[in-house]
């Protein structure tokens, strides 16, 4: 399965302001994982979708997607950021640990070697990216 991202819309079929009841329906309930507080998890924890008055506030994801066609999780850290920050209006320096682009409101977390399922944990890969909404970016900043 590879879900798209579209920042400010969703990744794949999960959609940024969709309530949990029909984030469950899009994703499958046998792919559910639990929660904890206003966090869902699926797909053995690898979607993570935090809410805000039952609506989804931020999709973060560490497996399944793309990015402008790009496989996240089969590309170094530094060469996803580069087409990330290009969407951006200002310049940003790469910072291996946790990144937030404000235009886009799309998040990297935690470049590491453990990440690289497909490299044989050679590269270091990004541990999470995700989407958030402009309440999601004012409360993370």
């Amino acid at each position: 399965m590879d879900y798209e991202i579209t920042p400010h819309v969703g990744i794949g079929t999960v959609k940024l302001g969709m309530s949990r009841e029909e984030v469950k329906e899009a994703l499958g309930a046998e792919n559910y994982n639990g929660s904890h507080r206003e966090l869902d998890y699926y797909f053995d924890n690898s979607f993570q979708i935090e809410y805000a008055d039952n609506k989804a506030d931020f999709i973060g994801v560490s497996y399944f997607v793309k990015y402008k066609g790009i496989n996240v999780f089969n590309t170094r850290a530094e060469e996803l950021f580069e087409p990330i920050s290009s969407s951006e209006d200002q310049k940003h320096e790469y910072n291996p640990y946790r990144y937030i682009f404000p235009k886009q409101i799309v998040t990297l977390w935690e470049a590491d070697e453990q990440y690289d399922k497909t490299g044989q944990e050679s590269r270091p890969i990004w541990g999470q990216i995700g989407i958030g909404t402009p309440s999601y970016l004012h409360a993370a900043s």
